[in-house]
């Protein structure tokens, strides 16, 4: 069996695994400026791509975000991993409905749409991705019914400094923020940045799980993307983690194309 590599180009970094046999392998990633330096190395590294027969490659067909292009990619992709690889578009191989009125949903929500239903098919999910935007959409049985956009974290912490106000940066320990009602009162500045960014953005992504479970009572609640560790516990709700949701997705739409 083709030993298959599997790339997300997200909003601040590139992601990517090893599908073999049916399962992803030896997870890595790096931020845009180091990626293509990082993804040649771990490529040196790797022997089992050497004994590869016709390995294969698969990139989610997405637009490509300011990061990326700034570090040159997709450029010099093909000559890093030695191939061109195959652009993946969910909206034409999803194992469920899309019901959206009017043009298509990103290929990363669908993606880790295409994830959560290859877990458990029957099952609803509610999936937070929090990324360079937070997106939190609902998935019945058979349909993919939408959900909203917030801008992420560091989206919006970055836009204060268009404003003139100091911009509020995630530490080794996450986005300062404190629990509770507290939470709103800021009494200096970055205390009123906290409040206004990381406690409010918890306080958004609840409100909308909830309208969202309101509308599927049965859905659970999955958290993915670089700030999913922020939304943690949110709701008391039956909640899981993956990391990894969007490339999972990447990962079966490869599967189907090269079946």
């Amino acid at each position: 069996m083709a030993l298959k590599l599997v790339l997300e180009a997200g909003g601040s970094r590139l992601k990517w695994a090893w599908l073999e046999n049916g399962a992803l392998e030896a997870f890595e990633s790096a931020l845009w400026p180091d990626a293509r330096a990082v993804l040649g190395k771990w490529l040196e590294s790797r022997t089992d791509l050497t004994a590869a027969d016709s390995p294969v490659s698969g990139l989610l067909d997405r637009p490509t975000t300011p990061a990326a292009v700034k570090a040159g990619f997709p450029g010099w992709l093909a000559d890093t991993i030695g191939l061109e690889p195959l652009r993946l578009d969910p909206c034409g191989s999803c194992p469920f409905e899309i019901e959206y009125r009017e043009g298509t949903p990103g290929s990363d929500r669908l993606a880790a749409a295409i994830a959560c239903h290859h877990r458990e098919p029957q099952s609803s999910f509610i999936i937070v991705d929090a990324g360079t935007c937070i997106t939190v959409d609902l998935l019945s049985p058979g349909r993919w019914r939408g959900g909203a956009i917030i801008p992420g974290l560091a989206l919006q912490s970055a836009s204060l400094a268009q404003a003139g106000l100091p911009v509020l940066r995630r530490g080794s320990k996450g986005w300062p923020y404190r629990n509770g009602s507290p939470g709103a009162l800021g009494r200096t500045t970055m205390e009123a940045i906290e409040a206004g960014i990381p406690w409010a953005a918890r306080q958004a992504v609840l409100a909308t799980a909830r309208a969202l479970m309101d509308i599927d009572p049965s859905a659970q609640v999955v958290l993915t993307g670089g700030d999913a560790d922020h939304f943690d516990g949110i709701g008391g709700w039956r909640t899981f983690a993956d990391p990894n949701l969007v490339l999972s997705g990447t990962a079966h739409l490869l599967n189907a194309s090269t079946a």
